[in-house]
């Protein structure tokens, strides 16, 4: 999916970030618990061949690598982070922020890590959180999803609003993000049954819109009173609808129904959302207007097909961007053809 922002709305507040499931609750923990997997049975050796039959042993096949993937994810509104993930076993593992490393370790036997980042903790504001696989003699491995997460600001208590809790979702190198902690102590748009976990739209107005309802629930999408897309939840309760049509530009209404057997409604969320105006193409290069929730990583792996040609965006827009790290809504960037 293309550039991406992301819109999810808790009760009585909305919130548009990053380009995106269930809440994580409860404080921060020091620990993770990853769940035991069983150990692989060894096979049994093969009987001696006769001496005069005996061929030289093949040498062994060279061991596939692994691509390190993200399991658990959980920082707490002040910045403390306990990452959890598998990569080959033995492997070096580095957490990055952005390009920076924050923590290392390493896998055990199983191929399962678990990394805190806490001293220091992640600073307010969003950040894309990837692993690197390292093994003696090869080259780096690169996680292909990334953790997305946006820590807030230091809460107001005289402010009357409730206290923000950090933003956290994992997202595929394409199609929608799942959302692993909502923003907000409220937890996410909910009707009975019926959650709302993720809207992404991308720069040509394809929406993907994931939730989760009872498993077989039948649930139905609606932009400004019109049916856009009808679903299933799986087995695990997850429903996923991508409209048909694009969504233009400006504000929308999104309805979802959760229906009966009968077809009737049993739970029903609305919530509002703007979808925001992006720049033709203009020549052979064309133009991206930043919006609230871009980062350069995301950018370039929706227009290039991967995050690490976020270089050849800061190289073209230099004059714009300070740090990679800090780019702002509002900022024309020139996306460069390349081969």
């Amino acid at each position: 999916m293309s550039r991406t922002v992301l819109a999810l709305v808790a009760v009585g507040a909305a919130v548009i970030a990053v380009a995106l499931g269930m809440a994580w609750r409860g404080k921060m923990s020091d620990q993770a618990v990853i769940d035991q997997a069983a150990k692989p049975a060894v096979a049994a050796a093969p009987a001696p061949t006769p001496a005069e039959t005996r061929t030289p042993p093949s040498p062994p096949p060279t061991a596939a690598v692994t691509t390190p993937t993200f399991d658990v994810a959980r920082i707490g509104a002040d910045g403390r982070a306990v990452i959890a993930g598998r990569a080959a076993p033995g492997a070096k593992v580095v957490l990055l922020d952005g390009g920076k490393e924050i923590a290392h370790g390493e896998a055990d036997a199983r191929g399962e890590w678990v990394l805190l980042a806490q001293d220091p903790p992640l600073s307010p504001g969003q950040h894309e959180l990837r692993v690197v696989q390292h093994i003696e003699g090869r080259a780096p491995v690169t996680s292909e999803q990334v953790v997305v997460a946006v820590v807030p600001g230091p809460h107001d208590p005289t402010s009357g609003e409730g206290k923000n809790e950090t933003l956290v979702m994992i997202a595929p190198p394409g199609g929608a993000a799942t959302l692993v902690q909502p923003p907000t102590s409220a937890g996410v748009p909910r009707a009975a049954d019926l959650q709302l976990s993720t809207l992404d739209y991308d720069e040509r107005g394809q929406a993907t819109i994931t939730g989760q309802a009872a498993p077989g629930a039948t649930v139905r999408a609606y932009v400004d009173d019109k049916l856009v897309a009808e679903g299933m939840a799986g087995a695990d309760g997850r429903w996923r609808l991508a409209p048909a049509a694009p969504i233009d530009n400006g504000k929308h209404k999104l309805r979802l129904d959760r229906l009966a057997k009968d077809g009737k409604p049993t739970s029903r969320l609305e919530m509002a959302f703007d979808r925001a105006a992006t720049s033709p193409a203009v020549g052979d290069r064309r133009r991206l207007t930043v919006v609230r929730g871009d980062n350069l990583w995301n950018i370039a792996r929706a227009h290039y097909g991967e995050g690490l040609r976020y270089t050849v965006i800061f190289e073209a827009n230099k004059n714009q961007i300070r740090d990679p790290n800090l780019i702002y809504p509002g900022q024309l960037f020139s996306l460069p053809k390349v081969n």
